[in-house]
């Protein structure tokens, strides 16, 4: 076998496809068959390229020999008789027997099921890498060997290389590697059956083979090339980087590959500044002096420092898309920093810019993915509403459902508003279909068609929770272990009823989705799986390992121009028109995975396995061959990262900057982003006129609003600006008062039914029924224990203070009322009033108050009757129940010192006069608004502080604060 050493940059292809040629007509009759094998498809256009143009140059244009990569060669034989054991079953071989092992997930903080199987993952990527290292030639012979022969050479040659290797001084984790190894490892494994592959492709030759690569190849590929060396001419062909004279190969000079000059170019500058890039060579001397000049023939190198990782992005994909108006038609982006190659993928789509993306994004990070693992989100999290909302705005999930697009609006208007946080039970209480008619809001309309759509939203809504309740249940739930078989079959019933399959199946990444689920069909049929079980948790877990594993293809973008956006490594042996390297600071260039448990150097070197200083090395002739390949390279690096710590531009980079400064052609630049400023000509305060949205269904909370700040007002309800409230988990005020209501409304319910009428009786029912109330709550939140005592405490007071209202005459009539009244208006449009009564008494003469409950003290409610005008929801009741001759407001809170207030209601004065006064108020207010009057930003700082509109009013930048010319007063 014979071996050529070309120097990277643009001669080499030329080079290696001249010595090819040479190499070829020397076989004879044999090249006909021959085959040039390179590492990755993407370098076998450049590679053809090259051969034909040395065969023109030669004046004997031939046919060209063909150009694969081994896995493509490899499709030409018969499928092998042992089938390949899948990822997925091996991975699931490796959790079952660490599941066991709790020690060994203590010792590596592998606590979570997430974590347990990242272990697994760990130990079986370095399993294959001692496959890959280790295996000899015995361990895969395949021929007259049945399958436990088969499998007893593999555990030979296993003992002999633990045998070899336990010689050394072995650690304690390379010692729990190997017995993984040793106990894990099977014939069915890839890399065996890969070997084998290879050992009868070689015995099947019939033509020379070209090895043409810019690294050597691997153990595995090496044992390939020396068997194929005893039947076939071999040759290999690969980079120097020995920084030896630019002499061609012995051998080579006759082809006309090259002349002797002593002169440095870049290639010995760029060996020289980084030495870590260099392998042993015979001009080791010379390779060691520092460069003093620059030579005059070098690409043009920029390398631009950013503030932020925005700048960063935004100056990569500035500098792609000026190339391709420029005229250049292959230009590319070297993703070395992932995150700001995202981004940059994003601005160059907004662009319309071309792209082809070769750098493998994981499976899990797709849409797809992530609609899948939120509905074992909401398994696991019983019905979580924020996994809940996320999994139906995804496209993948019911797309045909009926009114889908009004049944999640309405579902999460309710939620939000309501603050449930999750739980199916409580779901389903909620959104029961007997409760459609219940479709409640502020709405911009009252007419029936619109309550109507309303309605039926609503129905959808709960038609909705009702069927993914339903799916769900049909789920194991707990910690109860199952089958694979049992889970895969759960998964594939889902996907058919929640529509997921079909959508999948139109979208790239859901049909490779589709893809790696159909491929765990297999895992029932495999040894381990048929034996294995895995609770809920630890299947999500298992298909979240995998995806993770599976690698997502993108579509290419057609076009005669696009930008090519791959890892450094996949620039090797390839040349454009302009490259952009980005995540060239200290901290990712050279770049290193966490040195962990079973990835730790020590461990490596111990098992001579590649450590993370020639990981360091191959990547600083990575970005050599960079520079050596291509005319044009930026290199943008951030100065400061995530948190605002200061960064450093690489080292390399560095040493490279300094040469060029010294030299009088300085590299260094700043990329300055792109400034949009705008100036705010804001002359006072804004008052805007909509009459066209004017809603005609009002409520308090509506009214209080625009009386607190008509702007507010106009950007909240009329705009629909708004935003939704925030589910969260954390227990509010908000949801102890609506705890209360329930209590109070249950326990007057059956106190009046029963016809309670001691206050020892009355005081034990509510406090049975507030214990009932808040145990659930307390279960959940212990932060509920709190509001509980309080409430105790108040028990004794309410009943006693509704003993004393009966013998005034006042008696409870119903709770929770629902209400809606029609006002009529001069313009003939009426005026719809709606809200919910907390409480309604009846006197013996058969009038009628209203009372509404306030988690407030006594002495906060008695300041109210001086504030009615500003909240007018007492009055707003009197409105819709024309039978109300009184209001008050009943305290639910204790005094803050001291024992609780023996006072409970705080009375309205001159109810009826309030009532009054709103009504006109009211029809004068929305009278005015239907004309066009304006809504002028005046609200006081307590209606400014927690404004979601603050932005848009811009109080603060007004020139006056005082009220807009024509306007006399409010809305």
């Amino acid at each position: 076998m014979t071996s050529l050493q070309f120097r990277p940059g643009p001669d080499f292809l030329p080079q290696a496809a001249a010595a090819a040629w040479y190499f070829l007509d020397h076989c004879g009759e044999q090249q006909a068959a021959a085959h040039v094998v390179v590492p990755t498809a993407a370098q076998i256009p450049g590679v053809r390229q090259a051969l034909d143009a040395a065969a023109r140059a030669a004046g004997k244009p031939r046919l060209l020999p063909r150009v694969v990569t081994i896995g493509h060669w490899l499709l030409d034989l018969p499928p092998d008789p042992i089938p390949v054991r899948s990822h997925a079953a091996r991975l699931l071989a490796v959790q079952q027997a660490i599941r066991a092992q709790d020690w060994l997930r203590r010792a590596f903080g592998a606590q979570t099921e997430a974590a347990a199987w990242g272990l697994a993952q760990t130990l079986l990527a370095i399993s294959d890498e001692l496959s890959a290292r280790w295996l000899d030639d015995d361990a895969i012979r395949d021929e007259d060997v049945d399958g436990d022969d088969r499998a007893a050479l593999l555990q030979g040659a296993l003992e002999r290389t633990y045998a070899h290797l336990s010689s050394r001084f072995l650690g304690e984790e390379a010692r729990i590697v190997m017995a993984f190894w040793q106990a894990l490892s099977g014939p069915d494994d890839p890399l065996p059956a890969r070997r084998r592959a290879l050992h009868r492709l070689a015995q099947h030759l019939d033509g020379p083979v070209i090895w043409l690569g810019p690294t050597p190849p691997q153990p595995i590929e090496e044992a390939f090339l020396r068997q194929a060396a005893e039947l076939v001419p071999v040759i290999r062909i690969g980079y120097d980087w020995t920084a030896q004279s630019a002499q061609a190969p012995s051998g080579a000079l006759d082809a006309g590959l090259g002349d002797e000059d002593g002169e440095p170019d870049w290639y010995d500058t760029l060996l020289a500044l980084w030495p870590e890039a260099r392998l042993p060579g015979p001009n080791e001397a010379a390779a060691r002096r520092a460069p003093r000049s620059l030579p005059a023939e070098r690409p043009r190198v920029r390398v631009i420092g950013s503030a932020r990782f925005e700048d960063e992005a935004g100056a990569a994909a500035g500098q792609l898309v000026q190339w391709l108006n420029e005229g250049r038609r292959h230009v590319a982006l070297v993703a070395h920093d992932r995150v700001v190659a995202r981004r940059a993928r994003a601005l160059l789509a907004r662009a319309g810019a071309p792209v082809r993306d070769e750098t493998g994004w994981k499976l899990s990070t797709t849409r797809a993915a992530a609609a899948l693992m939120r509905w074992f989100d909401l398994l696991n999290q019983d019905g979580d509403t924020s996994a809940l909302l996320d999994l139906l705005k995804s496209p993948f999930c019911l797309p045909d459902f009926a009114l889908r697009g009004e049944a999640i609006a309405a579902l999460e208007r309710q939620i939000r508003r309501d603050g449930i946080s999750g739980g199916w039970r409580r779901l389903q209480q909620r959104f029961r279909p007997d409760t459609a008619d219940q479709a409640s809001g502020d709405g911009n309309a009252g007419d029936a068609a619109q309550d109507d759509a309303r309605r039926a939203a609503r129905q959808a809504a709960c038609e909705l929770v009702q069927h993914l309740a339903a799916e769900a249940g049909a789920w194991p739930r707990g910690n109860a272990q199952h089958p694979v078989s049992t889970w895969l079959e759960r998964l594939d019933a889902t996907l058919d009823v929640l529509g997921m399959r079909e959508a999948l199946s139109a979208d790239d990444a859901g049909t490779q989705l589709l893809d790696a689920l159909a491929r765990l069909a297999d895992l029932p049929q495999d040894e381990t799986g048929a034996l294995a079980t895995l609770d809920l948790g630890e299947f999500r877990s298992m298909l979240s390992a995998l995806l993770e594993s599976v690698a997502y293809k993108e579509p290419s973008a057609s076009g005669a121009a696009r930008i090519t956006i791959l890892p450094l490594n996949g620039a090797r042996m390839r040349r454009f028109d302009g490259v952009v390297v980005v995540g060239c600071d200290d901290t990712q260039l050279p770049s290193s995975a966490a040195e962990l448990m079973f990835f730790s150097n020590q461990m490596r070197r111990e098992l001579a396995l590649e450590d993370r200083e020639v990981r360091f090395a191959q990547q600083a002739r990575d970005l050599a061959e960079v520079l050596l390949n291509n005319d044009d390279v930026v290199l943008t690096w951030q100065r400061l990262g995530a948190r605002g710590e200061p960064k450093h531009v690489s080292g390399w980079i560095e040493r490279l900057s300094a040469l060029c400064a010294r030299a009088g052609a300085p590299i260094e630049a700043s990329a300055l982003p792109v400034l949009h400023e705008t100036f705010a000509e804001v002359d006072g305060m804004p008052a805007p006129a909509a009459s066209e949205l004017v809603p005609s269904r009002w409520s308090a909370q509506a009214y209080n609003m625009l009386r607190r700040c008509p702007y507010q007002f106009f950007a909240g309800r009329m705009l629909g600006l708004a935003g939704l409230e925030v589910v969260s988990d954390d227990l509010e005020k908000r949801d102890i008062g609506e705890l209360l209501h329930r209590v109070l409304l249950r326990y007057h319910r059956e106190a009046s039914q029963d016809g309670l009428r001691r206050e020892d009786a009355r005081l034990a029912r509510l406090r049975e029924i507030s214990d009932h109330e808040f145990g659930a709550l307390m279960k959940e939140d212990g932060n509920a224990i709190g509001y509980y005592r309080r409430w105790c405490e108040v028990l004794p007071s309410y009943v006693a203070w509704q003993a004393e209202r009966e013998a005034q005459g006042w008696f409870w009539d119903d709770g929770e009322l629902d209400a809606t009244v029609d006002l009529p208006m001069p313009d003939g449009q009426p005026l719809r009033v709606n809200g919910r009564i907390d409480r309604l008494d009846r006197a013996r003469d058969g009038s009628r108050a209203v009372l509404d409950y306030k988690t407030q003290t006594v002495l906060r409610l008695k300041r109210k009757v001086g504030d009615v005008e500003e909240d007018c929801q007492l009055p707003f009741y009197g409105l819709l129940r024309a039978d109300v001759a009184a209001g008050s407001w009943v305290a639910l809170e204790g005094a803050k010192d001291g024992p609780p207030a023996p006072q409970r209601e705080v009375s309205l004065p001159d109810f009826d006069a309030a009532v009054v006064w709103l009504e006109q108020q009211l029809r004068s207010d929305v009278m005015r608004l239907r004309q066009d009057a304006p809504l002028p930003a005046f609200g006081d700082a307590s209606a400014c502080t927690y404004c979601t509109a603050r932005g848009l009013c811009r109080k603060g930048f007004w020139e006056s604060t005082a009220l807009p010319p024509g306007i006399g007063g409010r809305a």
